[in-house]
């Protein structure tokens, strides 16, 4: 069985009809790490990330069943932010998050450029969300 990307339970959640539903939605992938590094990456104002604003240029990743990488490349994450790896170049830093881009299935990318700019691409899914369902995380 193919494991749901995080942009398939993010879309999931973002569908239920009231705030309090969602969180109880949200909170139900408690003991989805990858899901709660990305919502605290996208919305701990602490986090800074040393990666140009916008969509880098990738090439979507178009195979099929690649919705379990993200649960991989989630942990290279703190490559990008601020104090994450200090000896790394810019352009060293830029070339590895276009490389984990073009790794992760393609509605899974545009959750993690999302992250990068601070604005989850999908409807419902908010800071006040994400703190609600998680708050340990933005400790």
């Amino acid at each position: 069985m193919v494991r749901k990307s995080i942009y398939e339970i993010l879309t999931e959640v973002s569908q239920v009809v009231s705030f309090h539903d969602r969180v109880k939605a949200l909170k139900a992938h408690s003991d989805n790490q990858p899901l709660k590094t990305i919502l605290k990456y996208a919305y701990d104002p602490n986090i800074k990330f040393l990666l140009p604003e916008g969509t880098p240029p990738y090439k979507e990743n178009d195979f099929p069943d690649q919705q379990g990488n993200l649960y991989y490349t989630f942990k290279k994450l703190y490559l990008f932010v601020e104090g994450g790896h200090p000896n790394l170049t810019d352009l060293k830093r830029q070339d590895l998050f276009i490389g984990a881009l073009e790794t992760v299935d393609k509605d899974d990318a545009k959750v993690l450029v999302g992250m990068k700019d601070k604005n989850i691409p999908i409807k419902n899914i908010t800071h006040k969300l994400a703190e609600r369902a998680f708050p340990e995380i933005f400790k």
